[in-house]
């Protein structure tokens, strides 16, 4: 028996064409490829625009710090605790968080012992009680 046109259509299409359709949605550079890349670029593109934000704010602090006085006292104090003659500096240690918010807590609901921080010295300056 020889084989009909419509069993060589379709022998024609199992044997070329179906690996020929499958390797441009899943093979490189395929439809999902191309898809997931941009996903990546759109991706890319968020974090760039986010970058350029934080730079920008960056770069005005450094004005502010290069132009503004005041900006620039008020950094060093926060910084190192330093104060004005006839201030104190009152220091409040970060709250403990709740051992159903530490996330060093076990599962009895204990949570690790907190580290005491305290201040940095001041360039020798002792904060006043």
């Amino acid at each position: 028996m020889k084989p009909g046109r419509a069993q060589l259509a379709w022998a024609l299409v199992v044997l070329v064409w179906l690996p020929m359709a499958a390797l441009l949605i899943w093979g490189p550079g395929g439809v999902l490829a191309l898809m997931a890349l941009r996903r990546q670029v759109q991706s890319l593109q968020a974090e760039i625009q986010t970058l350029q934000q934080e730079n920008g704010q960056l770069k005005e602090e450094i004005r502010k710090l290069k132009t503004d006085p005041d900006t620039y006292e008020k950094l060093a104090r926060e910084l190192f605790f330093l104060k004005k003659p006839g201030e104190q500096i009152l220091y409040l240690p970060p709250a403990e968080p709740s051992p159903s918010q530490s996330p060093g807590g076990d599962a009895a609901g204990t949570a690790p012992a907190a580290e005491t921080h305290s201040p940095p010295p001041a360039a020798g300056r002792q904060p006043s009680p």
